[in-house]
């Protein structure tokens, strides 16, 4: 019975979000890609959460900080892309041509929906 059960691939709490092949669990603080599980840190994983909770929208950069890193957060955006940039490298297959995240010049960010 247990055997049946872990060959199913990994189970996701309620509230996980899944993108593509992409899947975030809150409750479990997990990311699979590709069904594998992937460390990440709390700020690079709550980004990833707001991203895809919101995937096909744009995000500014001043919304993803105040909800990310807190509206008393001062300092400068460079942070936020610090974070994108370490996502796309678990992320992307060739992060310098990022297909899941991409800038949206002069706006923010949006994490792409995936295309059929």
């Amino acid at each position: 019975r247990q055997g049946a059960a872990a060959s199913t691939g990994p189970e996701l709490s309620e509230g996980a979000v899944t993108v593509g092949a992409v899947s975030l669990d809150p409750a479990e603080h997990r990311v699979l890609i590709d069904g594998a599980e992937v460390s990440m840190p709390l700020k690079e994983f709550e980004l990833l959460h707001l991203l895809l909770a919101n995937a096909g929208r744009v995000l500014s950069r001043d919304m993803l900080i105040d909800r990310v890193w807190g509206s008393d957060y001062v300092g400068d955006t460079k942070t936020l892309d610090v974070h994108v940039k370490r996502l796309r490298g678990k992320l992307e297959a060739d992060s310098a041509n990022p297909t899941r995240i991409v800038t949206i010049r002069g706006l923010g960010y949006k994490y792409e929906r995936v295309k059929v």
